[in-house]
């Protein structure tokens, strides 16, 4: 073996909890356990079809080489750059599922940004169409930068942001890097609302029940080193990785902000 049994269970406890740290998806979206490793589909369970489907299991990575002195060191020197690498992980992934939530958000709501009240009825607007599917717990919200810049309008020098979360029942805000790549048929979304059928705490996601939510994350491999072998003179492969499936199952449970 190239890294103690020790040291791996080290590497594999700082990988999760960085992960839980950094990612946005994993902090939004309640995930469950498979239970199976090798397991390569899971039921799409999509009340909107009638007919069954399946959804495939994605493998994301990202490799990397340390030097066996390195692995020889304390357990802080292979800490630093795993969690390093974690940080890439988490990008990868949330790159893969906020995109595709909004791609299977079937309800969009403009986000307008004329003055303070326009702002407000479109929360409002978006808090009542996921209320109307049955998902009256609070709601959590997904934006980027331009998102929050507009949630955080300053009306007579106080920010309004705490007041549009309130119009829209949010308890749970993120800030994404990116939601969607605009086309010229398809402007930048600026914001994710995503119903809840349970009370989930912001960030509390990753301990949450997936049952009842509109989307969820089936896991079969979780966020962990992968000791792979030698690579050229005193170097040593390794990857972190994850496999999962992001599974929409009430399109009409997101709703999609626009300019």
């Amino acid at each position: 073996m190239y890294v103690s049994a020790q040291h791996l269970a080290l590497a594999n406890q700082a990988v999760l909890e960085t992960f839980e740290n950094c990612s946005v998806a994993w902090q939004a979206i309640p995930h469950w356990d498979t239970g199976d490793p090798a397991q390569t589909q899971v039921p799409a369970n999509n009340v909107k079809t009638a007919v069954p489907g399946v959804l495939p299991i994605v493998a994301k990575s990202v490799p990397f080489d340390v030097t066996l002195a390195l692995l020889e060191a304390t357990p802080d020197a292979l800490l630093s750059v795993i969690v390093n690498k974690t940080v890439d992980l988490a990008t990868k992934v949330d790159a893969a599922v906020i995109p595709n939530l909004r791609v299977a958000a079937t309800v969009q709501q403009q986000l307008v940004k004329t003055d303070e009240h326009t702002i407000q009825d479109s929360m409002i607007s978006a808090r009542a169409t996921v209320e109307t599917q049955g998902y009256r717990a609070p709601s959590c919200l997904i934006v980027d930068t331009a998102g929050l810049k507009v949630l955080s309008l300053l009306v007579n020098g106080n920010s309004m942001l705490e007041t549009f979360l309130t119009a829209g029942h949010v308890n749970s805000l993120h800030r994404a890097d990116t939601i969607n790549k605009p086309t010229p048929d398809t402007p930048a979304t600026e914001g994710l609302l995503i119903g809840r059928g349970r009370l989930i705490p912001h960030g509390g996601a990753a301990d949450a029940s997936a049952g009842e939510e509109p989307a969820d994350i089936a896991v079969s491999v979780p966020p962990s080193v992968e000791v792979v072998g030698e690579k050229g003179a005193n170097t040593i492969a390794m990857v972190l990785r994850i496999r999962y499936a992001l599974r929409v199952k009430d399109s009409d449970g997101i709703v999609a902000f626009t300019p």
